[in-house]
């Protein structure tokens, strides 16, 4: 490691590599650092996410892809299902062949990557961020940078150093809990996605999903409300849930872990740092996927980064084009998920039934958004009442 870059990306995931991608390829000298041993590892995520968004950063290796998803398989608890094409071209990827590919195509563009590197502080001159103090094999040193990009994850450490609010309410968060299940031929379509949403019987203000790996695994989870008080863990509910439907298979690995489901953080920037991907919240706000978003977070925030340090300044006024950029393009529709997401974990049982039910016979495939919203509120006038947000702003007509 130099003594001084113009930017240190803390965290080696997907947002913090394509950060370090895009300032190397502006021609900025950048660090890249992940506190643990080996980029990738452990897995904290479904590893679902759409194709085109990595590509737009790494060239595709078949290293890194075990399973194309063509469809998405909605379940409710009483076995009903309905099933949709996603809304982009869909995979499932390996994250720690994936994570490391990133990181490597970093230095490949000239990015300097440290692994089991720990950021342990900032360093700050007159107030403004200019640094971070890394520990390396037991060794402390001072690295100064121009700019520092927080992409350390959801309990982010160094957004909150920064003075940022990144800890959302008991409420906005999930608890999760994942299994890689073997032994799986046959007892699900390895081209489908499932989610299966059965509120109490299920996961309590929650859902389970079974992503496919391959044709004989899939990482089986489920999340549940963490503000809410159970009879049983998450653990517990999973393992009712595997049970239940895939008795006999073994476990492979075992995950768990909070998951704020807020949207975007209001502050993602302050004098001389700003905060990408988990660590910013940059997830889907319903269902919590974050990979390709945090990615284009990234992206966004380089953007911005790469004209801020030629200008030489890098105040948080300055920065805060990022964070309209982001909200241009995510913050309605992040609104309306969050909104979504709401009202269906207030939904009682029977009601979700029978939604489930009634798209199962529209013709899915060939109609719009609206045209689908149209025809549940039609079928259930009901839900007129709490989805008059999402109508007024015209996000579900869109």
């Amino acid at each position: 490691m130099n003594a001084s870059y113009d930017v240190v990306v803390v965290g080696a995931g997907p947002a913090g590599s394509a950060a370090a991608i895009r300032a190397s390829e502006a021609g900025l000298r950048t660090l890249l650092v992940e506190k643990r041993q080996e980029i990738g590892v452990p897995v904290r995520c479904g590893e679902a996410t759409d194709t085109q968004t990595p590509l737009r950063f790494m060239p595709f290796d078949a290293r890194w892809l075990c399973n194309p998803i063509e469809k998405y398989a909605v379940h409710n608890a009483q076995g009903e299902c309905v099933v949709v094409p996603p809304s982009a071209e869909t995979m499932i990827v390996d994250r720690r062949v994936f994570d490391q590919a990133l990181a490597n195509h970093a230095s490949r563009v000239g990015a300097d990557v440290q692994a089991s590197t720990t950021a342990t502080s900032l360093l700050h001159t007159d107030g403004c961020v200019s640094g971070v103090r890394l520990k390396q094999f037991g060794r402390e040193r001072n690295v100064h940078a121009k700019l520092v990009i927080a992409a350390d994850g959801t309990e982010s450490q160094v957004a909150r150093w920064a003075g940022l609010k990144t800890i959302p309410p008991m409420s906005d968060y999930y608890t999760g809990i994942q299994f890689l299940l073997g032994d799986m031929r046959g007892r699900m379509n390895p081209r489908y996605c499932e989610y299966h949403i059965g509120m109490e019987s299920i996961a309590p203000a929650g859902y389970a999903w079974v992503f496919p790996k391959s044709e004989d695994t899939a990482n089986v989870g489920l999340v549940v409300a963490a503000d809410r008080a159970y009879p049983v863990s998450a653990r517990e509910w999973l393992e009712r849930f595997v049970a239940q439907r895939y008795p006999g298979s073994s476990i492979l690995s075992v995950m768990a872990g909070g998951i704020p489901i807020t949207g975007a953080i209001k502050r993602m920037v302050t004098d001389g740092l700003m905060v990408v991907g988990d660590a910013a919240h940059q997830a889907d706000p319903m269902l919590a996927g974050g990979i390709g978003l945090g990615m284009m977070g990234a992206e966004m925030a380089i953007a911005v980064a790469v004209e801020a340090i030629q200008s030489g300044d890098v105040s948080a006024k300055r920065l805060q084009s990022y964070e309209q950029l982001w909200r241009a393009e995510f913050g309605q529709m992040h609104a309306a998920l969050y909104s979504i997401r709401k009202i269906i974990t207030r939904m009682p049982e029977a009601q979700f039934d029978s939604l489930i039910r009634t798209a199962a016979s529209l013709p899915l495939e060939t109609m719009s958004q609206a045209e689908i919203i149209l025809a549940l509120l039609r079928h259930h006038p009901g839900l007129l009442l709490e989805a008059r947000t999402l109508i007024t702003t015209g996000l579900v007509l869109k």
